[in-house]
Order: C-alpha cells, then sequence, then structure tokens
C-alpha cells in the first residue's frame, strides 16, 4: 500500500518531531556537545519558519561533524517525518527522503543500543530514552504501511525503553511525552486494528495519555514547547477544543514570534471560535511574507493547506469553510489593501468554488484577477482554471509542485 494513503491522524505525526527532536532534553553525559544544542535551536527554528530545506540540512550538518553522535539522526528523522506529516504525499512523490528517513531511525537504534550497554547509568539512561524514541517512530512508520502487527510490539519495546528510563531518573519528564503519545493513541486506533493491539498487550488510556503530554508539557526541560505544540494539535483536530489551542499556540508564538505556522495555527483557530476579523488579520501578516518573496514562500503552501487535513487535504468540508472564508475577506476588502491581497483572495475563492462545483462563480472571480495588474503567478492560475476546471486533484498537484520548487 502507498505509504500516505493511509496515514495515522496528523496529530501523531506532527508529534513524532516532538518524540525525536527531545532527544537533546538533557544533558547527555556522552554525546551532549555545542554542536548538538546549536543544531537543536536552530533547526526547530527553520522547522516552525517551515523551511524544511534549511532545517533538514542543520541536522546533516550535525551528523557529518559527529558522525557517531545518535543525536544527529534522530533529529533528521523527526525533521523528515514532521514535513511527511504537514505535506500530505511527500513520501511518494520523494521516496529519496523516504530511504533517508528510514536510514537514520536504523542508525540512530544502533548507536542508542551501545549507550544502553554503558557502565556509567547517566549513559544508559540517555540511552535507553533514545532508544524508546527511535522505536517508537519505527513503530509509526509500520502504521504508514498498516503492519499493525510490528507497530504494536515496536510500540511495546519503545515504552519499555522509556519506562526503564523513568525508573532510572523519575525526574526525566521529558519522557512522559513519549508514553503519552503511545496512551493517547493506543486508546484511539481505529475499530478495524483494535484486535491486533489486543493480541499485542496495547490497550491505551486516553485520560492517562493526556495527563502524561501535559507533565511533559509543565515540567519537561526541554520537550515543553513539542508538548504544548502537540497538545494543541490534539484540540484542534480531535477535540476541536479551540480554546485550549489558541491558549497553547500563544504561549509558542512568544517562543517563535516570526513563525508563519503557528501564525496559520492561530489563524485557523479564531475562525473555528467566531472571530473572523481575528483570522483575517493573522492571513494578512501571512501574505505580507507572501509579497515581499513569493518564489521563497511558496513551498510553504501546503503546509497551510494539508497539514491539518493529512489524507482530507481539500476535503468538501474543509472547502466548504475555505469557501466561506474567502467570501468575508472579499468583502472586507478595504480601498487601502495591497492589489496583490484582493487578486489571491478571489483566487483562491475561485479555486475553491471549482472544486464545489461552482463554475460560474469560479469563472467570475478568474476573470476579475485577469483584468487586474498580475502577481507572482496569479494570472497564469487563472487562465489555467479558466480553460480547464482546476479540482482538487489538480490543486494538490500545483502545490506539490511548488512545495519542491518546481
Amino acid at each position: 500500500m502507498d505509504p500516505d494513503a493511509r496515514r495515522p491522524p496528523p496529530p501523531v505525526m506532527a508529534a513524532l518531531l516532538a518524540f525525536s527532536l527531545s532527544a537533546g532534553a538533557r544533558a547527555f553525559a556522552a554525546i551532549d556537545s555545542p554542536n548538538v544544542q546549536t543544531a537543536l535551536n536552530d533547526g526547530v527554528k527553520s522547522l516552525y519558519d517551515l523551511d524544511y530545506e534549511t532545517s533538514r540540512k542543520t541536522f546533516r550538518r550535525l551528523i557529518d561533524v559527529e558522525p557517531d553522535n545518535p543525536l544527529g539522526y534522530l533529529f533528521e528523522s523527526g525533521q523528515i517525518w514532521w514535513q511527511a506529516s504537514a505535506e500530505y504525499g511527500l513520501f511518494k512523490g520523494t521516496p529519496t527522503l523516504q530511504g533517508l528517513f528510514e536510514q537514520d531511525i536504523e542508525f540512530a537504534m544502533k548507536k542508542a543500543k551501545v549507550m544502553t550497554k554503558a557502565r556509567d547509568e547517566a549513559t544508559k539512561t540517555d540511552g535507553n530514552f533514545v532508544l524508546g524514541m527511535a522505536l517508537g517512530t519505527k513503530g509509526m512508520w509500520n502504521i504508514l504501511r498498516w503492519h499493525w502487527l510490528d507497530a504494536c510490539f515496536e510500540g511495546k519495546k519503545a515504552l519499555k525503553h522509556l519506562t526503564t528510563t523513568l525508573k532510572a531518573d523519575p525526574e526525566y519528564y521529558d519522557a512522559y511525552l513519549g508514553l503519552g503519545i503511545f496512551d493517547y493513541q493506543a486508546a484511539r486506533l481505529p475499530s478495524v486494528v483494535k484486535a491486533v493491539a489486543m493480541f499485542c498487550g496495547a490497550r491505551g488510556n486516553e485520560k492517562r495519555g493526556l495527563e502524561r503530554i501535559r507533565t511533559a508539557m509543565e515540567k519537561g526541560r526541554y520537550l515543553h514547547r513539542q508538548a504544548a505544540q502537540y497538545l494543541a494539535s490534539i484540540y484542534i483536530i480531535d477535540q476541536q477544543d479551540y480554546a485550549r489551542a489558541l491558549t497553547l499556540i500563544h504561549g509558542l508564538r512568544v517562543d517563535y514570534p516570526d513563525s508563519p505556522y503557528f501564525k496559520y495555527l492561530e489563524a485557523v483557530i479564531k475562525f473555528r471560535l467566531g472571530d473572523w476579523n481575528g483570522s483575517l488579520t493573522q492571513v494578512k501578516e501571512i501574505f505580507d511574507l507572501f509579497r515581499a518573496d513569493p518564489v521563497l514562500f511558496q513551498p510553504k503552501l501546503l503546509t497551510f493547506v494539508c497539514s491539518l487535513s493529512g489524507p482530507d487535504c481539500l476535503g468538501r468540508h474543509d472547502v466548504e469553510l475555505a469557501h466561506k472564508w474567502f467570501d468575508f475577506a472579499v468583502e472586507n476588502l478595504k480601498p487601502d489593501d495591497p492589489k496583490e491581497w484582493a487578486s489571491l483572495v478571489r483566487l483562491y475563492r475561485g479555486h475553491a468554488a471549482d472544486i464545489l462545483a461552482k463554475r460560474k462563480e469560479a469563472l467570475a472571480d478568474y476573470a476579475w484577477v485577469l483584468e487586474h495588474p498580475d502577481f507572482h503567478d496569479f494570472h497564469a492560475r487563472a487562465r489555467e482554471c479558466r480553460a480547464r476546471p482546476c479540482d482538487a486533484a489538480t490543486d494538490l498537484a500545483y502545490l506539490r509542485a511548488l512545495s519542491r520548487n518546481e
């Protein structure tokens, strides 16, 4: 089966970077270094800027400088996995990244196993933590391929190593994120695989899982931001508790004020809470980045469109909401708004109308765009979609091409 065709819910995958990047959560006895801390800080910032290539290059430099350090491999695999959660179809479109991801996981596990055999207890504890995270990531990869039994057993091994970590050091609070993810997701497995989970003893506990994730958020030394992001994803996608999600996103924006990803999440949440003007303000902030450098910004668009919906990207429900939002944006255009903004909201409203089979409305918006000054590729897109309806498949192909700078 296509690895991207039936994947876990987006929160699972988005959290795996937290799972992986948390390897920097302690002052590792044997593998911490200035290189590790620099790579972690710079790589995460680039990730939340949705600059995936720069983030991955940052972690690759750590691997080149410290090839025997498992953290570089774990960081890089986490970055690739996070990108795959945001850009639906990534592995299918770029199989080399899939191969690199699998290779990184194997190297991380191999080098962490050496640490678990060390005489020094701190090194051994850190090794168990790294190995637990790598096994958990490998288990999630097996879920992507519908290898449920393999995934279950990998998950149980991960739990063993993370539990061992906490027995050795009860204040190793960052380990609670991995345990919480397992508890939460095991409790929410599709009914068709419940029997497999029961067979290998993975029952899960949603309430306990959320409590453990909160523990990592409140007490983790380095993981609190990633735990907050994971909880926000749960509140947005699974529970539709937008008020709680907004509080968490506000906290993350304090740490990453320039992140277009967190600006986007705030815009989505405000829209769902009924604060349409607040949502519009946030999207205009994001548009200013697009307007300043469209070529640099355009690879980020696929993440905005698909990161919260995964395989349901551009599904009818989401597109109906988008159509309402762009209707509101058009109705609230101001005389001093940039002309590029006016063209964008009409072009995108046209795309939404096309997907919803409202062809007459779509053609009116495309005509308006073509009658006004061009910006970036707006005229080309309007002409293309006027000649032939731009359905969901066409728009996804376009967004994927942009994400690869094609």
